[in-house]
Parts: structure tokens; C-alpha cells; sequence
């Protein structure tokens, strides 16, 4: 991953995100965040404001405090308005109950070692057991015909850090910045309930995108 993205992000080819649309990018989905109150969040958010001076102004800063997430599952094209009571929303509600009565909690991970995307600073996080498979197995299982958006199940587990917006002013300094994080070990974290959100653009000094729970 990280030999393709280098070369794209030193040309400056790399991809850049646009404010999210009906039918893109950043849909529904169903995540889990570690707890902002635990050294590794707060390590993250160390991180994602080191790789953001490096990367230069207007990235998107989706390592900060309460977005850094790992995704599990998204479900359809995003839509912008979700009405309350949305007949989907509750199949996802349901779904995603059933799924995680099923499932050992909390759920860890290790977060070991930074990489990059042709899109993104990426921090890989490695499962402390079998428990975050076996939760996006039972979830699409209890999904059925809700999981049709990603029929598979994603093959790594990550957080990422940025989001590329703009372009990189001096991409050798990020790629040697992300180089030689790319085998340290970061920490630990538990992560103690998934979560079905959408994600709004917040723009400003840390750019980002705010994750919003959706409850019945």
C-alpha cells in the first residue's frame, strides 16, 4: 500500500476529497471508535496534528478526538437528508442489535504502525482476538438483504488519520514522516459498542468529518 501511494503523493496525483453529496462518498455506516478519554485516542490526535503540519493546511484532520474510527460496514449511497423513522434506519438499528448482542465485548485492537493511501495518512490496526471479525460476519449475516452496498468483508482493519483535501506543498517530507512510523507500535484500545453514524463535513482550523450517531 504504502509503495503504490508513495509514488502518487510525490507526483502530487494524490487523490483529494471533496465536500461530501447525495449518492458519494461517506455514507451510512457502522463503526467503532475508540474512547476519547484513553491514551491512544489522545495518541492519534497527536498524530493526525503532526501529519497535518506536514501535509499542509486544508486536509481533512479524521484522526482527532471523536472521529477516528474504524469502519465496519458501509450500507448504501450517501444520502444527505435521512428523515426520522426511516424504514432502512431501523432495519440497520435492528440489525446492528442483534449483531452485537451476538458478539463478545469490548472488542480491542493494537494500532501498529502509520502508512499511506493514495488518499490518506492510514493507521493499521491489527484485531486483539477473532471478536471485530466474527462482529462484521454477524453483522452481515443479520443484515441479509441491508448488506448488499459491501458484500464482502474489508481485509484490514485501519483508522485513518487524514483525509487528503488540497494539495501537499512538500509530499518527500510527509512520505519520509510516514516511512519511519510505518512498524511502530502505537497502543491499545477497547472499544466497548459499535455504532450506526453518518458523517457531516465540519470545516476550520481542523477540518474533519463529525460522526453522528443514529438512534431510533
Amino acid at each position: 500500500m504504502f509503495d503504490l501511494a508513495a509514488p502518487l503523493i510525490s507526483a502530487g496525483a494524490h487523490q483529494r476529497e471533496e465536500v461530501p453529496r447525495d449518492g458519494g462518498r461517506w455514507p451510512l455506516s457502522v463503526v467503532l471508535r475508540p474512547p476519547p478519554d484513553t491514551p491512544l485516542a489522545r495518541t492519534l490526535d497527536t498524530l493526525t496534528q503532526e501529519a497535518a503540519h506536514v501535509a499542509g493546511s486544508g486536509q481533512w484532520q479524521t484522526g482527532q478526538l471523536g472521529a477516528a474510527h474504524l469502519t465496519v460496514r458501509a450500507l448504501e449511497p450517501r444520502r444527505e437528508v435521512v428523515p426520522s423513522g426511516d424504514p432502512s434506519v431501523r432495519r440497520y438499528l435492528a440489525a446492528l442489535e442483534r449483531a452485537t448482542a451476538h458478539t463478545s465485548w469490548p472488542i480491542g485492537f493494537r494500532v501498529a504502525g502509520l502508512t499511506l493511501t493514495p488518499g490518506t495518512v492510514m493507521a493499521c490496526a491489527e484485531p486483539l482476538d477473532d471478536a471485530a471479525d466474527a462482529f462484521s460476519d454477524r453483522l452481515a449475516g443479520e443484515l441479509l438483504g441491508d448488506a448488499w452496498y459491501e458484500r464482502e468483508r474489508r481485509d484490514i482493519w485501519y483508522l485513518n488519520l487524514l483525509h487528503f483535501a488540497a494539495d501537499i506543498p512538500d509530499p518527500e517530507s510527509l512520505i519520509t514522516w510516514v516511512k519511519s512510523r510505518r512498524s511502530t507500535t502505537f497502543g491499545t484500545t477497547t472499544v466497548p459498542v459499535p455504532e450506526l453514524v453518518r458523517a457531516d463535513h465540519r470545516p476550520g482550523h481542523r477540518p474533519h468529518m463529525r460522526l453522528v450517531p443514529l438512534t431510533t
